[in-house]
């Protein structure tokens, strides 16, 4: 009885292992890439893009363009990093759908330029 139990464990291990072979292996509680449309992913977006509307003082509302990569780290719970492109819409901050919002144009609200004084030292 003891020996069939004994084989599957070892192609189980031995199955485990072929499979392993081809990914990088993964630190515990390291970064690890994640899917734009995860749930968490989506939900950390929401709050942060809720967060950066608080405390902005532009009438108008933003909202993420472009989701330029995802990462997630599994510790005592899910932390995010989000690299994102984020816009200005044209809907105001009473607006409570900012994802049907339409993008601004001309989102620009100012162009700055800075240019090292040529009279002064270092």
């Amino acid at each position: 009885m003891g020996a069939p139990w004994l084989l599957l464990a070892a192609l189980a291990l031995a199955a485990g292992a072929a499979l392993a072979k081809d990914r990088p292996p993964r630190l515990l509680g390291g970064l690890m890439d994640a899917e734009e449309n995860d749930e968490g992913v989506q939900r950390a977006l929401r709050f942060a893009m809720s967060e950066y509307n608080k405390a902005s003082n532009d009438k108008y509302r933003s909202r993420v363009a472009e989701v330029l990569q995802a990462r997630k780290q599994i510790v005592s719970g899910v932390k995010y990093y989000l690299n994102v492109k984020v816009g200005r819409t044209t809907c105001t901050k009473s607006s409570t759908e900012v994802q049907d919002c339409e993008f601004h144009s001309t989102p620009e609200l100012a162009k700055v330029w800075h240019r090292k004084s040529l009279n002064s030292e270092g």
